[in-house]
């Protein structure tokens, strides 16, 4: 059975939250607007991790995805980067579903 990578309850409290893949990537799961996306934790500017130094992953709206090191941001239904230096590019997308109990899985394991 795959590993839980998190619940929807989880998002009560923060809309966003890094994981770690059984694989050894880190990744991290935002809800916006009720949809949950998953996405590779790395910027594709410079291939550093985006999160916030709070840890956090969304800008203070709570709209778009932000990389804390360099201020891009980035739409959470597709991952494309619409602000910063790597504007037109994309975060790598994580394929996820989600069961009745609220369980949220990577989609290919």
């Amino acid at each position: 059975m795959p590993a839980i990578l998190a619940h929807l309850q989880d998002f009560d409290d923060a809309p966003s939250r890094g994981v770690k893949l059984a694989d050894g990537r880190n990744a991290f799961l935002v809800r916006v607007h009720g949809r949950v996306s998953a996405f590779v934790n790395r910027c594709p500017h410079q291939r550093v991790p985006l999160n916030l130094p709070d840890g956090h992953f969304l800008e203070p709206g709570g709209e778009l995805i932000q990389c804390g090191m360099h201020g891009a941001l980035f739409l959470p239904e597709s991952g494309e980067c619409v602000f910063g230096p790597c504007q037109g590019r994309f975060l790598e997308p994580l394929a996820i579903s989600i069961d009745t109990e609220g369980n949220i899985y990577l989609a290919s394991e």
